[in-house]
């Protein structure tokens, strides 16, 4: 009964995004929606590619002329909808290197208000090598393990829903400030009623029994902490060493050379502090 609901909701947020992305989204209004749409959804599922093997793709689909593609592929790329990632040979008539054409930020907001494309999210981002974030191969597996694909796109969903609420026009908001964009309204989001995560066990530590997690947590997480923790390490010794600067400071007197004795007292500091840290290295060596 409960995921019958969730069900109708979701078409209903669906039919609602669908309505706000064409308001909001250029590339979605106007005379060659449809064209833009397909192109949109071959990359998004399928990754970059050349012109030629998107015509190939969607000739059976009814696009009949490659010129038709090939002017909206540029102008799709104008628009910052996509851009050139990376290059490959044809593979017909004589071989030479094309540009492949993959989703940009923008590219992929408006991707995502296709219903084929909304359900498999993840797969998106991962072939789709300009949508880059910091430890984007970790986060996806993170999202992966914790949440259902319906769990996903329902998030995505709603996270899409209040960012294209906010803004005038898709193509106004430089590519780079998308991504931010779309996690600052995190806030905003409105879930279905009766929505919850349903991977996630009550003791959360749990999780960590999963493989592919603790791998990341080992790769990711620990890491970051021990180069946090060492930051504070460093600058509480950097702190100890100049704790006393004050007094010495306001002991110096012109007849004895100020800046000599300065010198001197940051070299003393600093070379005792390498001390410490080389016996503490020395000791966590041993052990």
């Amino acid at each position: 009964m409960v995921t019958h609901i969730l069900l109708k909701q979701q078409v209903f947020v669906h039919s609602n995004l669908v309505e706000l992305a064409q308001m909001k989204i250029p590339a979605l209004k106007e005379r060659s929606r449809e064209n833009n749409l397909s192109i949109l959804k071959t990359i998004a599922l399928e990754g970059p590619m050349l012109k030629y093997d998107m015509y190939k793709r969607l000739e059976k689909r009814g696009i009949r002329e490659y010129s038709t593609i090939t002017r909206r592929v540029d102008s799709l790329k104008e628009k910052g909808y996509l851009d050139e990632a990376g290059k490959r040979n044809t593979e017909r008539g004589k071989q030479k290197e094309e540009s492949m054409y993959g989703l940009t930020w923008r590219g992929f907001i408006a991707s995502i208000t296709i219903e084929e494309v909304g359900e498999k999210i993840l797969d998106v981002l991962k072939i789709n090598p300009l949508l880059v974030f910091p430890e984007k191969e970790h986060i996806l597996t993170l999202i992966k393990e914790i949440l259902t694909e319906q769990e996903i796109e329902t998030i995505v969903r709603s996270i899409l829903k209040a960012f294209l609420g906010i803004i005038p026009n898709l193509e106004l908001i430089e590519d780079q400030q998308l991504f931010l964009m779309l996690m600052s309204t995190l806030g905003e989001l409105s879930l279905p009623e009766n929505f919850k995560l349903s991977r996630i066990p009550k003791n959360a530590w749990e999780l960590l029994d999963r493989p592919s997690i603790l791998k990341v947590v080992k790769e990711m997480i620990v890491p970051f902490i021990k180069q946090y923790v060492d930051g504070i390490k460093m600058m509480y010794q950097l702190v100890s060493a100049f704790e006393e600067f004050d007094k010495f400071f306001y002991s110096l007197e012109i007849k004895n050379q100020p800046s000599q004795k300065i010198k001197e007292y940051v070299e003393e500091r600093l070379s005792s502090l390498s001390e410490t840290n080389t016996k503490i290295q020395k000791i966590m060596t041993e052990e």
